[in-house]
C-alpha cells in the first residue's frame, strides 16, 4: 500500500494505492481519499477499508483471513480472475483438452503419490473405456468419477465423505470402503533411521470413538467459516487429516475436498501433491506442530505456481 500525492492547479490529492503481480503483470487499484494528508491512524483505516471493498467487488463476498492477510487474498482472488479470463478464451475444444488433462494429471498424481500401482496409459484408458477394465484402470477410474463428483455444487456432510471414500476405495476392500475406521491408526514418516525405514510422527490421530464427534465438529467449521478458498483448501485437507477418519485413503480424500473447496468458488483445479517431497514435507511440519501454518503457506505457493504456469502457457 502506498500514499500517492497528485497535485492539481496548485493542490494536493491523496490517493490510496495497491499494486499487484499476478505472474508477470502487475495489477493496480487507487483510491481518492481527499485534499488533506490524513495522519497513520486514518490512513490505516483507510487501507483497511480499500481492501475489504476490493476483495468484496473481485469475489461478491466477504472473505477473510485467519492466517493469511487481506493482500493475499487480493492476490488470489486476482489470478483466479486471470485464470478464468484465459480459459474463457479458449475455444470449447481447447477447454476440454485442458479439463482432461488436468483430471488425468490429478488422478494419476493422487494415486502415485500414495505408491498406488497405476500409470499414465492406466489412466486414459479408465477415461474411456466403459467396461473390461484392468484393476489398475478400475481404481483409475474410480479416482477420476471422484474429481467429476466434487465439480458439482454439493453441501459437505458425513455422507458425501463416505461416499467419496466409497468411490475411491472400492477395489480395496479390506481397507473398509465408504467406513469410518474402528481402530486406531498411527502416522509415519518414511525413509527415517529406524530398521524398518519408517519413523511414527509424533502426533497420533484420535481414537476411532472419537471420529465422528471431531469429523462433526470439522463439518461445522467447513460449512459455516467465511475463510478465503485457498486458506479455506488447506486447513480443510489439514484439519481432515488430522481426524484421519479411514483407514486409508484419508490424503486422497483431503485432496479431493481440497479441490472441492476451490471448485465451489470458481478457482482452478490445483495438483497439490505434484511435488511430493514438497507437499509431505509442508503436511508432517504441520501436522507434527499441530499448526496449519506450513501447510498453508505451501498450498498458496502451489496455487500461484500452477495459475503461473497456466498463464504462460
Amino acid at each position: 500500500m502506498a500514499l500517492l500525492v497528485k497535485k492539481i492547479r496548485g493542490g494536493n490529492y491523496y490517493y490510496s494505492f495497491l499494486s499487484y503481480r499476478v505472474a508477470t503483470k502487475p495489477k493496480s487499484f487507487s483510491k481518492y481519499i481527499g485534499s488533506r494528508k490524513p495522519t497513520e491512524k486514518e490512513l490505516e483505516k483507510i487501507e483497511n477499508i480499500f481492501r475489504i471493498g476490493l476483495i468484496q467487488k473481485l469475489s461478491g463476498k466477504t472473505y477473510s483471513g485467519s492466517l493469511v492477510d487481506k493482500d493475499e487474498i487480493v492476490k488470489s482472488l486476482l489470478f483466479s480472475a486471470a485464470f478464468n479470463k484465459k480459459y474463457q478464451k479458449l475455444t470449447n475444444s481447447k477447454r476440454r483438452k485442458y479439463d482432461i488433462d488436468s483430471m488425468v494429471r490429478f488422478t494419476l498424481t493422487t494415486l502415485t503419490t500414495e505408491e498406488v500401482d497405476v500409470d499414465l496409459t492406466d489412466v486414459t484408458n479408465a477415461l474411456v473405456k466403459a467396461s473390461g477394465l484392468t484393476l489398475r484402470e478400475q481404481i483409475s477410474k474410480n479416482m477420476l468419477r471422484a474429481v467429476e463428483s466434487i465439480k458439482k455444487p454439493h453441501k459437505l456432510d458425513r455422507e458425501y465423505i463416505l461416499e467419496l471414500h466409497n468411490t475411491i476405495m472400492s477395489t480395496f476392500e479390506q481397507k473398509s470402503p465408504g467406513n469410518f475406521r474402528k481402530k486406531q491408526v498411527y502416522l509415519y514418516k518414511k525413509g527415517s533411521f529406524d530398521s524398518s525405514g519408517d519413523r511414527e510422527l509424533k502426533y497420533r490421530p484420535p481414537e476411532h470413538k472419537k471420529v465422528i464427534k471431531l469429523l462433526e465438529k470439522f463439518l461445522r467449521w467447513y460449512n459455516d467459516t467465511d475463510l478465503n478458498p485457498v486458506e479455506k483448501a488447506a486447513i480443510a485437507h489439514y484439519q481432515l487429516y488430522m481426524i484421519h477418519p479411514f483407514l486409508d485413503g484419508n490424503k486422497r480424500i483431503c485432496r479431493l475436498i481440497f479441490n472441492k473447496t476451490l471448485f465451489d468458488s470458481k478457482f482452478p483445479l490445483i495438483n497439490i501433491s505434484i511435488n511430493k517431497e514438497a507437499y509431505f514435507d509442508a503436511l508432517i511440519r504441520s501436522v507434527e506442530t499441530e499448526d496449519p501454518r506450513n501447510f498453508v503457506e505451501f498450498a498458496f505457493k502451489q496455487y500461484y505456481q500452477q495459475i503461473k504456469t497456466f498463464l504462460a502457457g
